[in-house]
């Protein structure tokens, strides 16, 4: 390229650099200072917004808020501005125009009834118009769900409401029933108080088991143990209860003559079937003879089958003294010989020992003819003693001699027979 048109590309160059600045000068002279705001509202009544209007400098910042009248919610904004924030943040940078969206709103209540009787879910909010809220009726324990009341109606503990206008819903319970059945076994020996009968759920029932005329109550059956014939049965499901009574006789003995002996036992009451242990014992100075109502009348001790009311007597007969006798001699050192007491099995000896000697006070037994042990009379120097032979043979006076003095006795006895 050569000079000259170097130099007229570059003069043309320059001009429109210049026509460039020239152009935007102009455009500058002719944009505004300042924008509109213009605001509405969508429904007209759902709400307001504000600032509702109004004219602003360029690039001034302005915030304007969304309020929901009563029973509305904001939702959004469309326009110039979009979002779910009730305030919207604007540059004035143009002319601006925004509508705030506004949706309709109703209120929910859930009560129970009574108030102890469970809870309802969701118990309460602020739902939009048209929505479908789902119910559950909630029973506590020992409650049942019994229907729905208010603004709505309803068996089933779940129910579906559309929210078309403010609902007050009532969840109704009612108490839990169990039944109570009670009976006595097939002895029939006694009766139940209270009987069978309906409860509320959670309720304490005191039972009471009362015997009849010669039964005793044994123990509870079915729903409920024990022996106790007082029980609280607790009413949280359906309960049976058998009260079984056992059949019991009573059992009085005595002795004939009175005074005669002592009988274990004296009496008592004994479940049917009890077989009874009868000891009488002797008392001085009678012998055993017979029992009459026992199982053997002819031994003692003997049994008795308590399978009615029984009142056996012992029978005694009073023994004749015969002439006393007398037995003397001298002891040394524990040697025998012992005096000795000659009985038959029944046969009392009314006994009487004197010892003599320089230190006579020592100890003096009753052995029977097998050496067992009698009486044990102590220690002393003068005894009397009467006993009963159980076996027959020889009784033996022991008498515990040092070994260092003699111990001269005396024994006078008289045999019972």
């Amino acid at each position: 390229m050569s000079r000259k048109q170097l130099v007229h590309l570059f003069r043309e160059s320059i001009l429109a650099a210049t026509l460039l600045a020239l152009a935007a000068m102009a455009f500058s002279a002719c944009a505004p200072s300042e924008y509109t705001l213009s605001t509405s509202c969508n429904p007209d009544g759902g709400g307001s917004v504000s600032p509702t209007s109004g004219t602003y400098d360029k690039n001034v910042e302005v915030d304007v808020t969304a309020t929901p009248a009563s029973g509305y919610r904001f939702d959004h904004w469309e326009g110039s501005a979009s979002g779910e924030s009730p305030m919207a943040h604007l540059v004035m940078d143009s002319n601006k125009n925004l509508r705030a969206y506004f949706t309709k709103v109703y209120t929910l209540s859930a009560s129970c009834s009574p108030s102890s009787g469970g809870s309802v879910s969701p118990s309460s909010g602020t739902y939009d118009e048209g929505s479908e809220v789902t119910l559950i009726g909630n029973p506590t324990q020992y409650y049942k769900f019994n229907g729905w009341g208010g603004d709505v109606s309803g068996s089933s503990d779940h129910i579906t409401v559309t929210m078309d206008s403010d609902k007050n819903i009532v969840a109704s319970f009612v108490k839990l029933t169990y039944t109570l059945q009670t009976q006595v076994d097939a002895s029939g020996g006694g009766t139940i108080d209270p009987g069978s009968g309906t409860y509320e759920a959670g309720t304490h029932v005191t039972i009471i088991a009362t015997p009849a005329s010669g039964y005793r109550f044994n123990h509870w059956g079915g729903s409920a143990s024990g022996t106790s014939s007082s029980i609280d049965v607790f009413m949280d499901t359906n309960r049976n209860l058998t009260a079984y009574f056992t059949r019991v006789y009573t059992l009085t003995i005595s002795c004939s003559p009175n005074g005669s002996c002592t009988i274990s036992p004296t009496s008592g009451v004994y479940d049917a079937g009890t077989i009874v242990n009868l000891v009488a014992t002797a008392i001085f100075p009678y012998a055993f003879d017979h029992w009459n109502g026992t199982d053997s009348d002819n031994v003692n001790p003997t049994t008795i089958t308590m399978d009615s009311d029984k009142s056996p007597v012992a029978y005694f007969t009073e023994l004749t003294p015969g002439a006393q006798q007398q037995k003397t001699g001298t002891i040394y050192n524990n040697a025998s010989p012992m005096p000795t007491i000659p009985l038959e099995a029944g046969q009392w000896a009314e006994v009487g020992i004197w010892l003599t000697g320089v230190n006579p006070n020592t100890s003096v037994r009753i052995l029977d003819p097998y050496f067992g042990v009698v009486q044990d009379l102590g220690v002393a120097s003068t005894f009397s003693c009467s006993f009963q032979a159980q076996k027959t043979g020889d009784y033996s006076v022991s008498i515990a001699a040092n070994f260092v003095y003699s111990i001269g006795y005396t024994v006078r006895y008289t045999i019972y027979s």
